[in-house]
Order: structure tokens, then sequence, then C-alpha cells
């Protein structure tokens, strides 16, 4: 059965986002798994030389446990008052993990069918406590499966419009197929759209773009795609306006991994543009494998 794995601190964003992926989960008919992951005291040198009480350990667990029961409590209350009319009504359970975020998502959707990974952010700043600075980047960087984030201004109310961005690479033709499986349980659009420099031809009239386009059209069996293509000064700045003038109600984008030092010093255009959500954002790892893409 297919899963969307949501990751909690318990913090009001987390729970807004863990209600989210609840009625997503219902429209797509996946079930739900959540999961809280307590950071190990390891990631400094100085802490592989401390022992770590196991009291300590046990307290953290029990803690996590606790708080995890009392969510997929609440989230089953929302289902026995909103599942009628045989609406599915997804399956609810949790885990409790100690270690590292992003190798804890990978082991989890290594053993189960994940579809999605689901986190909460804080709009005007990006990622909350539990995902800020390195573990972010971690999270974006190293997940084997697509990245929901969710602002924690979001409602769900289905999804009408996508906007994939995308720089018109081949293998984005599978993230493209994969993206019209989701889509096609609400019927959306998907607008595909390339971000070029107000001097460079990006229109239908380019070479490249008739290429993707004319893949598109041979080996996705979607009607609702169409192409626009959108020209700024920067990516990011351009993505903000695609956010803020169009309606869409999610923002699709392929993670590039860049060489150490590029990625060091300028990050990646994802990771930029989780940092200052106003919509919800779905990452999908860059890869060349067509079978690791999900099947919504």
């Amino acid at each position: 059965m297919k899963t969307i794995l949501v990751l909690t601190d318990f913090s009001i964003r987390a729970d807004h986002a863990a209600h989210y992926a609840l009625k997503l989960a219902q429209k797509i008919k996946a079930n739900v798994l959540l999961c809280n992951v307590f950071l190990i005291p390891s990631t400094t040198p100085m802490a592989t030389q401390i022992a770590w009480p196991m009291e300590n350990f046990e307290m953290l667990e029990e803690g996590s446990v606790n708080d995890l029961t009392e969510i997929t409590s609440r989230l089953n209350n929302t289902l026995d008052i909103e599942t009628i009319g045989g609406k599915f009504r997804p399956n609810i359970d949790f885990c409790s993990k100690a270690g590292f975020v992003a190798d804890t998502i990978n082991e989890i959707a290594s053993s189960h069918h994940v579809v999605m990974v689901v986190i909460g952010t804080h709009a005007k700043h990006g990622f909350g406590s539990f995902l800020s600075g390195d573990h972010a980047k971690d999270v974006i960087e190293k997940a084997q499966a697509p990245v929901l984030l969710v602002p924690d201004q979001a409602e769900f109310r289905g999804f009408r419009k996508f906007a994939f961005a995308t720089d018109l690479t081949q293998t984005d033709i599978d993230v493209l197929h994969s993206l019209a499986g989701l889509a096609k349980h609400f019927e959306a659009e998907i607008m595909v759209t390339n971000i070029a420099a107000e001097n460079e031809n990006n229109d239908l009239s380019e070479p490249r773009v008739k290429i993707f386009l004319g893949l598109v059209s041979s080996k996705i069996n979607y009607p609702n795609i169409y192409y626009r293509a959108v020209k700024g000064k920067n990516i990011t700045n351009s993505l903000d306006w695609v956010t803020e003038h169009i309606d869409i109600d999610l923002l699709v984008m392929v993670h590039r991994k860049k060489g150490f030092f590029q990625g060091l010093f300028e990050g990646s255009i994802t990771q930029k543009m989780a940092g200052h959500l106003t919509k919800p954002l779905l990452i999908f790892p860059c890869s060349e494998v067509k079978d690791a893409m999900p099947v919504f």
C-alpha cells in the first residue's frame, strides 16, 4: 500500500502539515505514517567520546511515542468526522526513531512504499526548528522520495494547477510522468515552465523546447499539460513571480545536486526556494532510473 510519510517535531506547523497530508492521503488513497526523529548527540567530534546515558534515550523515546500516540488519536478523530459515504479512510501509523533525519527518511522509504515525504515549514522563515540549517539541506540533498514542503498558511483544497519548473533535461520526462499520476487524482493542469534570462529564447520555436514537448506528448498520456515560458533576471526571482502571479496550488521542482564546492557556497535553487515558501513545494530527487519515480 502506498504511504505518505509525515515528519513531525510536535510543533503547530508540523501538526498543520499532518492534517494537510491526511487530506491528501484520502484523495490519492494512501496510508499515513507519522515519524518523529530525535537526534542523538553525535554531530560534533567530542560527542563520540561521551557516553549517552540509556535512561536519557528511553526518556526521549517514551516522550516521542506518547506525543505520536496523541497526534494519531486526533487524526483518527478527524477521519471519524470527515470520512462519510464510502470515502477512503487512510490507515494512520507512527514510528519513533533516533538518528539523523535524512538517513531515517531513506531507511523508512526502503521498507515502505513511500510515495512522498511531508514536512511543515514556516512561510516567512522557511524550515522550522525541526529542520533548520544543515538538517533541512541534508533532507533535500539525500531524500530518495519526493519531499512536499507545506507552509503553515497553506490549506488543502485539492489541486487545480501545478507549475513544474524544468530546465528541459530529458530525465525530467520521467518526473513529469510521475507527476501526471498525481494530477490525475485531481484532474489538475500541469503548467510546464522553463525559466530563461531576459535575452534568451525559450518559447515554442526554440528547438530544445520542441524536443522536450515532443517527448511529453509521445510518452505521457495526460491531456492537461501545457507549456509557458517565463523570463527573468534569475531563476529564484522568476519562480517567486510564478507563485505570486499565477494561480497555482503546487510548485514542483527537481533537485539537481551540484559539485561540493559550488553547493557549499551557493546552494541549490530548490534549497533557496525552500527557504521562503508561500505555496507548497514538491521536490523530486534527481534520478536517471525511471523505476525510482513514485507511482501515485
